[in-house]
């Protein structure tokens, strides 16, 4: 990635990236009402994991089992024979697709739907700025999501630089796992951070998804020390991220950066695993479900400002 340190703002570049959803009038992505862009690709692969849909880049698709009428138009449409019925639902053999989006198009109820695409930074400040009247009324702005922002480092510059010259509030949702450089280059764009620390322990951290968490930690260090707003986020996931030793431990790692910042917790997505289905994947484990409200507050008690 190419330092742009003495670079003015006025050298923004138009460039490409990848992306697989835009949520707009969010109101939990950030103050505000907000429009989140979820950026493609993750280096992450945690085993809850909520949108896998953006956990890979590339091309995909996938069926929305609701939506679905069982028509078999698509099956029949697809020149390369990579639809199927199985077990009386859609199939994608991704062996065999080569994306030419003619089940998108023939199907009736709009249950195949293209996952992936490409956007501009002008395409995506151009949108922003038409949706600007609520977020300055609101106190809000953009947040980029993902996947993993990070993994597109050279489109999110180029981005948050966009955002920042048309006056647009900038928030980053992360989990800082990249080289503290990236982070280097990105923070002078941006207003907030919606930070993820998912699990202290390093071991633990690897068992679920897959990297170390030195690099997040010592990031997390790197972003305090800046004194931008920051949120830090977790997502309850049970008998992994939900335990009192990992929350206090949590607690505590943030109190010895600054013990004013604020934890929160995130209630397990009783329908992740619907996405998983929508994609031809099983997910991790089907019967989990969210907190109810009083086990929620007792979680919530392990991680507030003491």
């Amino acid at each position: 990635m190419r330092s742009l340190r003495g670079q003015s703002m006025e050298e923004t570049r138009e460039m490409k990236g990848e992306i697989f959803d835009i949520k707009h009038f969010a109101v939990h992505d950030g103050p505000g009402i907000r429009t989140t862009i979820f950026l493609k690709g993750c280096p992450l692969h945690c085993v809850w994991c909520h949108n896998p849909e953006g956990m890979k880049r590339g091309r995909d698709l996938w069926v929305k089992r609701e939506a679905c009428i069982h028509c078999g138009t698509c099956v029949h449409t697809c020149p390369k024979q990579a639809l199927s019925f199985r077990d009386g639902e859609v199939s994608v053999d991704r062996s065999l697709c080569d994306f030419c989006n003619l089940c998108v198009e023939k199907c009736p109820s709009r249950a195949m739907r293209r996952i992936d695409r490409m956007a501009d930074t002008k395409e995506l400040t151009e949108l922003l700025k038409r949706e600007q009247l609520f977020s300055d009324v609101t106190g809000g702005g953009v947040t980029i999501s993902g996947g993993e922002p990070l993994y597109q480092p050279e489109f999110l510059l180029e981005l948050l630089k966009s955002m920042k010259e048309a006056g647009i509030d900038t928030c980053i949702e992360t989990s800082m796992f990249a080289p503290q450089r990236v982070l280097e280059e990105i923070a002078p764009y941006l207003d907030r951070f919606l930070v993820d620390i998912k699990i202290l322990d390093e071991e633990t951290h690897k068992k679920y998804t897959g990297v170390s968490n030195r690099q997040i930690l010592s990031n997390f260090r790197y972003l305090a020390g800046l004194g931008k707003p920051i949120l830090v986020r977790v997502p309850l996931i049970p008998g992994i991220t939900a335990t009192e030793e990992n929350l206090r431990g949590i607690r505590s790692f943030v109190d010895s950066v600054d013990p004013k910042l604020q934890i929160e917790l995130l209630n397990f997505n009783s329908f992740a695993g619907t996405k998983y289905r929508f994609l031809d994947k099983t997910y991790f484990d089907e019967e989990l479900r969210a907190f109810p409200k009083e086990e929620f507050e007792r979680l919530c008690s392990y991680v507030e400002v003491r």
